[in-house]
């Protein structure tokens, strides 16, 4: 997914790792470089949608960010910190009890 969203634009990576890009200016004094961080923010959230199945899209429409999306997907398919630690300790001692 990295190098596909690279794909499209380097930065659209850095808002889903990072987050959104900021614009401080209200929407009547956008500048161009405003507009265009919008944009890049709305890409990121739009490319991630389109790339998920419908139960996978329910999960995470109600994120407002792409980071927030892409964090509950990697919980989601992956878990947190101590089930990953848990599965590795699952497979270690499956791999230490291996008989042929």
């Amino acid at each position: 997914m990295e190098y596909f969203l690279q794909g499209f634009e380097f930065q659209i990576w850095s808002i889903v790792e990072e987050g959104d890009l900021l614009v401080t200016n209200e929407k009547d004094k956008w500048t161009e470089d405003d507009r265009k961080k919008i944009s890049l923010n709305c890409k990121a959230k739009s490319i991630l949608c389109c790339a998920l199945s419908k139960k996978e899209f329910n999960r995470v429409s109600a994120c407002k960010s792409a980071m927030k999306m892409w964090e509950k997907l990697r919980i989601t398919y992956e878990g947190t910190d101590k089930v990953k630690e848990t599965r590795i300790d699952i497979l270690v001692t499956q791999y230490e009890r291996f008989q042929i």
